[in-house]
């Protein structure tokens, strides 16, 4: 008798700077959706599809179970592209908050670092005559 094996997709955590922003998905209905346990923080992993709305979070059955806002699409767009360039499934940790049957769902997400975020325009810095630019007086 022969088992065949269940191979589950590579997954990958989105953002990979860690999450340092907790965001309510929207629609989310406890009763509603069949979750992975959680890990001893109370955590879990839930999987993240892009869609012309924004962003759905599906269940441990690719069941969706809600939503976060265009903006965060946005957010995270390059992390998801390149999740579906590498071929793995983007997923995010998120935790249950409130009393049993009225829970509210979070997932922690962050903000793109000021190195990585859209670049400004560089301003000129006047030094006096034959002072360098970073201020130093040759002292």
């Amino acid at each position: 008798m022969s088992r065949s094996r269940i191979t589950r997709p590579e997954t990958r955590i989105i953002p990979r700077a860690g999450g340092h922003v907790t965001v309510r998905v929207e629609g989310f209905h406890e009763g509603d959706a069949v979750l992975p346990r959680p890990d001893r923080l109370g955590r879990f992993k839930v999987e993240v599809a892009r869609d012309e709305q924004g962003l759905r979070l599906l269940d441990a059955h690719r069941r969706p179970i809600g939503r976060l806002g265009a903006s965060w699409s946005r957010t995270l767009g390059d992390e998801l592209a390149a999740c579906e360039r590498d071929g793995v499934v983007p997923v995010v940790r998120a935790s249950l908050v409130g009393p049993r049957g009225e829970r509210d769902m979070f997932v922690l997400l962050a903000w793109p670092s000021r190195r990585t975020a859209v670049p400004t325009q560089a301003r000129p810095v006047r030094t006096a005559v034959g002072a360098s630019a970073s201020g130093s007086g040759g002292r």
